[in-house]
């Protein structure tokens, strides 16, 4: 007799651990997206406030994304979802990844500061290795926050390596780009990751993280140069983020040691399935 059990199946890119998003955190996340409405007019009338102090600037830019962070955070805890499925391991894969990535990107600066001078208005292409953790955690580990906390420590990381963009553009930066992913994870339940969501999300962290940028860096771009730096961060997210990321994991997975880690977890319920 065989008394193995079979865990719950699920189908190809879907994690079916995942809890379904309350109305709250819906809220909460298109209230997100709404601010990014509200957000290049506030950063100009910091600039009017401070003018060239940009310590001051860097605080009040802080504070009002981490403000927005602890709001969103504060329903995910009140709803019960964050990091109620959550394990030791998931923690620490998240913490590891993301400090490795830290001087990763980091050491990237220099890469994308001299593809500047053969991909001009084009540079953003290679702007989506700072992406990555965006998706290839989320798609590893299939837990709510997943792409928010692996970016956010991966950008800090870099900022407290001496990163050339500050906190402004780097540890805050980290969280808009975390944010707007973590979104569209949230929207499906956290339990879809096939392409197609990957796409959507590694999109929609692309969109928030430039529309953040828009004062900071490119306040006197014309409307085509915006079209066009818009579309390198997609294209850049897409290849290195989305693709990128998503062969990586594959490629660890093949290596066994994800096994116990929800990207296994379901590799093994698909070869369960196909058994019978």
């Amino acid at each position: 007799m065989n008394n193995t059990q079979i865990e719950p199946q699920s189908g190809p890119g879907q994690n079916s651990a995942a809890t379904a998003p309350s109305p709250a955190m819906i809220v909460a996340g298109v209230g997100f997206l709404a601010l990014f409405v509200v957000w290049g007019f506030l950063y100009n009338w910091f600039t009017q406030q401070w003018g060239s102090n940009d310590v001051a600037i860097a605080l009040a830019t802080a504070f009002f994304w981490l403000l927005v962070f602890a709001v969103v955070a504060a329903v995910a805890w009140w709803s019960k979802t964050i990091f109620a499925a959550w394990q030791t391991r998931d923690l620490l894969l998240v913490a590891i990844v993301g400090a490795a990535f830290g001087p990763l990107f980091t050491a990237w600066s220099a890469v994308y500061t001299g593809a500047g001078v053969f991909l001009g208005p084009w540079n953003d292409l290679v702007g989506g290795f700072w992406w990555i953790p965006v998706i290839l955690i989320p798609y590893i580990v299939r837990k709510p926050g997943a792409a928010l906390l692996a970016e956010i420590i991966a950008a800090t990381i870099e900022t407290m390596l001496g990163g050339q963009y500050g906190i402004i553009g780097g540890a805050v930066g980290g969280l808009v780009q975390g944010m707007g992913a973590e979104v569209i994870f949230m929207l499906t339940g956290w339990r879809r990751y096939d392409w197609l969501t990957l796409s959507l999300a590694g999109v929609a962290s692309a969109v928030t993280g430039f529309v953040y940028y828009i004062p900071i860096y490119y306040a006197g771009y014309s409307v085509d140069l915006l079209l066009i730096t818009l579309a390198a961060y997609i294209i850049g997210v897409l290849v290195f983020a989305v693709v990128g990321g998503r062969l990586l994991g594959d490629a660890l997975l093949a290596t066994g040691v994800l096994n116990r880690f929800a990207i296994g977890r379901e590799r093994r319920q698909v070869e369960t399935s196909t058994d019978f």
